[in-house]
């Protein structure tokens, strides 16, 4: 693998307000920046990891690259539930048509594997140095809290990347399926692709080994952009999800819930870090928001961004059919079924959400159904569904028809968080356009993959393999 490391370990260099175009996360070789210096007290682990945070919603010198939430809208708009029926501006529509992801001179698809791998490289490092830190010894809280919370970056990472550069993880199988590079120290060695049960293996080491140090420390985080204990357990919770094991899954995702109780309006426009759903967000300032190259120019109809010329998202015919009208899910889609999930209503500063205590409802429900503990199962989703609809009941079925209950509300509630791409490949289900309300004529040759499809596999970028001679091509 390429050794690289991003100036983002430099917090203060992503106060800069970047203009378009600029190269706002100029990479620069290792040795320009001395371990020494920079990890030679805690403070500057720290300001290492703020790097880290800040990344997540920084500019990317492009308007369709802000970070995580950049990827978010790439995952849910290469599925079926969110939508645009116009080019507009283009931004995104690539991915729509499976145009970037399979093609490997993209420099978007470049984007999805370097900022993640970004955040790797740079986590390797705070791993590497921050016990050496003059004042670690002094510091012993805080220096788990900052170890724990990057081996939580990294882990979500590699889930993120092997979700998108591999085949699915097999409940039934072996895994041998070939995953992605695991980089775990900055020796510059390239790395050849370790299989999916590899990677899952440490991704789960490295979860685990933050939710140990997040329990040990005492330090209470800032404010919602920071990873606690929580957001780990809800990392784990998603983790498990997609590998199958229930009781895990069920068991971290009602830890990750608590203190954090279902917001009392849908409708609030998901902006505001505040509210108390929100269990993980990046909380912006004016002077860090990006303007036309952020999740709201691209989602929020009230923006004065791209979403209001001309691209606007809309929600798929099966899910606004399936919400009651009473539902206000259902109520912030319109007539013409644009979305106004995510609004600032008409501010350009808004937060960005990365977990909410919902996800978890829907996590633990549906890990408990396929236990076959239905009537747990039953109260969990329960809880949900009354917070979002007044008049909702709760299920009474069972069984195989309880989990597609479940499976349906996920897909109501999580619109536009960026989950359903990656849902289709852990339910081994076909990526399917065909009559939800669609633009035929739009999606161009992207309107249907069955399950398992190598189209759904990201193609590793040319500036990677020609980098690493060590490097395996998906399928193409």
């Amino acid at each position: 693998m390429k050794k690289i490391i991003s100036s983002i370990i430099l917090g203060t260099s992503l106060l800069i307000a970047p203009g378009c175009g600029e190269d706002y996360l100029e990479r620069v070789p290792t040795n320009s920046v001395t371990d020494e210096s920079l990890f030679s007290t805690v403070n500057g682990a720290e300001t290492a990891l703020n790097g880290i945070h800040r990344s997540t919603y920084a500019y990317y010198d492009n308007h369709g690259r802000f970070g995580q939430k950049s990827i978010d809208i790439i995952i849910d708009f290469m599925a079926d539930d969110f939508l645009q029926l116009e080019r507009g501006y283009g931004w995104f529509v690539a991915w729509y048509q499976y145009l970037n992801s399979r093609n490997i001179n993209s420099a978007d698809l470049e984007f999805t594997w370097s900022y993640y791998y970004d955040i790797i490289d740079n986590a390797n490092l705070l791993l590497e140095n921050i016990d050496n830190a003059s004042d670690a010894a002094l510091n012993e809280s805080l220096v788990k809290n900052i170890k724990g919370q990057t081996y939580a970056y990294r882990a979500y990472s590699y889930w993120q990347l092997v979700q998108m550069f591999a085949y699915r993880y097999d409940y039934n199988g072996n895994n041998t399926q070939l995953g992605v590079p695991l980089v775990l120290d900055n020796s510059g060695e390239a790395k050849p692709r370790s299989t999916v049960q590899a990677v899952y293996e440490q991704i789960f080491s490295d979860i685990d080994q933050a939710i140990a140090l997040l329990t040990e420390s005492d330090e209470s985080r800032p404010n919602k952009s920071h990873i606690n204990l929580n957001v780990a357990q809800g990392l784990k919770a998603r983790f498990a999800l997609t590998t199958g094991d229930w009781s895990t899954a069920a068991d971290m995702a009602h830890k990750a819930r608590q203190g954090y109780d279902l917001t009392n309006n849908y409708k609030n426009g998901w902006n505001d870090s505040n509210d108390s759903e929100w269990i993980w967000g990046a909380v912006l300032i004016d002077e860090q928001q990006t303007s036309y190259a952020s999740f709201f120019s691209h989602v929020d109809p009230d923006f004065g961004g791209y979403a209001s010329l001309g691209s606007f998202k809309l929600g798929s015919t099966e899910i606004i059919d399936y919400m009651a009208d009473s539902d206000q899910r259902k109520q912030l889609f319109d007539e013409e079924r644009i979305g106004y999930k995510f609004t600032g209503f008409g501010e350009w500063t808004n937060d960005y959400i990365y977990m909410k205590s919902g996800e978890m409802y829907l996590i633990e429900a549906e890990a408990l159904a396929r236990q076959n503990k239905d009537a747990e199962a039953q109260e969990v989703i329960f809880e949900l569904t009354k917070n979002r609809d007044p008049e909702a009941q709760k299920p009474t079925v069972t069984g195989e028809a309880l989990i597609q209950h479940i499976l349906m509300e996920r897909r109501c509630d999580l619109w536009g968080d960026g989950f359903r791409l990656f849902d289709i490949k852990r339910l081994n289900i076909a990526m399917d356009r065909r009559n939800k309300g669609h633009n035929e004529t739009f999606w161009d040759k992207a309107g249907y993959f069955e399950a398992g499809s190598k189209e759904l596999l990201f193609l590793i970028p040319k500036q990677e393999i020609d980098a690493n001679p060590l490097m395996e091509q998906n399928p193409l």
